[in-house]
């Protein structure tokens, strides 16, 4: 069994904010690993290309 990395994320978006606890199998590392939940936050939620992630913290498991 693989680790898993939990994450709380608050995110902007063109008409306001949101946030959402997400997991990962890897730990966020690279500003390419954010773009990539920017997008799925986007798509999930059918938000468009206007989703920016404003921070986020790692959850203890």
């Amino acid at each position: 069994m693989s680790a898993a990395y939990k994450y709380f994320i608050s995110y902007l978006y063109e008409d306001g904010g949101g946030n959402v606890d997400i997991t990962l199998e890897e730990p966020i590392q690279s500003i390419d690993d954010i773009r990539g939940i920017e997008k799925a936050i986007s798509d999930e939620f059918n938000l468009g290309d206007s989703v920016t992630i404003q921070n986020f913290i790692k959850l203890n498991n």
